[in-house]
């Protein structure tokens, strides 16, 4: 019964197209709005109205965001290998440098934060790495790194900090299959 009447809902899903839809942003939200698939239109908070069968709407945060960074093992300048985790807050202050360029954003600036962390860390011995840890010049580093970085897409980093940094050992497991089991 209930695919025999599917195309009811087809026909009324078709004809909402057709009227203008109503947005409310509020003030930790902005969207883009593309007209006729181009021509991307910034609109911060407030109401805002649009056509669906003209137009795409896309909402996101502006306020203040954190993520986590996965770890990573890195080598430093000295041969030293370590893991290292973080955790980087921004907020987007230009969502039209960030948005029609990417098709993710959350995934482009974790990765060129992660990225921004193993420039540096790589770059340091073990020692000025602790060092810098302890006195908290390491995370001003990995601030403007990773701003130098985010900047060109409308990102203000706020802080980028290392949860974890810590000695380790990696072992590679090489395992051949026989085909005679």
């Amino acid at each position: 019964m209930d695919s025999a009447l599917a195309w009811i809902g087809e026909i009324v899903q078709w004809i909402g197209r057709f009227i203008p839809r109503r947005e409310i942003l509020d003030t930790t939200e902005a969207a883009i709005k593309f007209k006729g698939g181009n021509n991307p239109v910034l609109c911060k908070s407030g109401i805002h109205w649009y056509w669906p069968w003209m137009s795409a709407w896309i909402v996101y945060p502006v306020a203040r965001q954190t993520d986590r960074l996965e770890s990573q093992v890195i080598e430093s300048a000295d041969g030293k290998t370590f893991l290292v985790s973080g955790t980087l807050t921004y907020m987007i202050d230009d969502l039209m440098k960030l948005i029609p360029c990417t098709h993710s954003a959350t995934v482009l600036t974790q990765e060129i934060a992660m990225t921004a962390v193993h420039d540096v860390c790589c770059d340091m011995d073990w020692a000025v790495l602790q060092q810098g840890q302890r006195a908290g010049t390491l995370k001003t580093k990995l601030k403007n790194a990773a701003q130098r970085e985010l900047g060109e897409y409308g990102i203000r980093v706020i802080r980028l900090k290392l949860n974890t940094l810590a000695r380790c050992r990696v072992l590679k497991v090489a395992q051949s299959i026989s085909s005679e089991e």
